[in-house]
């Protein structure tokens, strides 16, 4: 029932912890396609041996040549067998049993409902005052402050029975319908690489189906310092420059619901 998307690059220190908690708490039929995305290090070999030790798991590897988050995660989803997709990132360890048919509770509790995530939905809101607003380029050293997310909903405000319906959802873990993600023909790799897809799938599905996303958590970690996009304490230039360019793109394409009407919505599961 669940297709699990898991992207990998260069995690040799903390793969097996994340495969053993995939392992450990999902329930039910599920396959891994996981992708080994331009790997330097040991982390392929760990892969292997966790895929040699559990034939009991369907395990799909691929490999793409370093192209970060969004055309990665497209050769998992593109892949998927399953009814549903979950997105989980290499740097986010499970810590809850069943988590995956709790990501599943909203769909199956709601019809207009397309992903679900465990992490945090947002709205975005325009900066006006942006000096992104009449830049052509972008600001070396300096993130993109042309939107800024606003009524974030995540585990740190939501009771547990609490579905918050935000306009967009954050991947990680994020569980999403496989049938409209292919009717939308998948993440757009217009804003690869990195970041702002998620976004621009949400408001695509919302567009043509009228569909909405939330965040309904569950309990997992994920450490900043153990680099999840790729990122450190000083950016590189092309990080800054990929989000500079995603933030633009969203914003060109997105802007009718980026200032229209925003989702403000907490449904109460039981």
């Amino acid at each position: 029932m669940f297709s699990i998307t898991l992207t990998i690059y260069n995690k040799e220190f903390l793969l097996e912890r994340v495969l053993n908690s995939i392992k450990n708490n999902t329930i039910g039929t599920y396959e891994i396609n996981a992708i080994i995305d331009g790997c330097t290090d040991d982390s392929e070999s760990i892969l292997d041996t966790f895929i040699k030790t559990n034939p009991q798991i369907k395990i799909n590897k691929f490999h793409t040549p370093d192209v970060c988050e969004t055309i990665a995660n497209n050769v998992g989803l593109k892949n998927s067998n399953e009814k549903y997709c979950i997105i989980i990132q290499d740097d986010m360890i499970i810590n809850e049993l069943d988590w995956n048919n709790r990501l599943l509770k909203p769909i199956l509790n709601f019809s207009d409902v397309f992903a679900v995530t465990a992490r945090t939905a947002h709205n975005w809101s325009h900066n006006p005052h942006s000096l992104c607003n009449n830049l052509d380029d972008y600001l070396p050293n300096s993130w993109c402050d042309l939107l800024y997310a606003k009524n974030t909903a995540d585990k740190n405000n939501l009771p547990r029975n609490i579905f918050a319906v935000r306009d967009s959802v954050n991947r990680g873990p994020l569980l999403i319908r496989h049938d409209v993600l292919k009717a939308v023909n998948y993440l757009d790799e217009s804003f690869a690489p990195l970041e702002m897809d998620d976004h621009d799938l949400n408001y695509r599905v919302y567009k043509k189906f009228g569909m909405v996303s939330g965040c309904y958590w569950i309990d997992y970690i994920s450490d900043l310092d153990w680099g999840g996009t790729r990122s450190s304490a000083t950016p590189k230039a092309w990080h800054i420059k990929a989000h500079h360019k995603n933030f633009k793109l969203l914003w060109e394409r997105h802007r009718d619901l980026i200032t229209g009407q925003k989702h403000d919505q907490n449904r109460i599961l039981f």
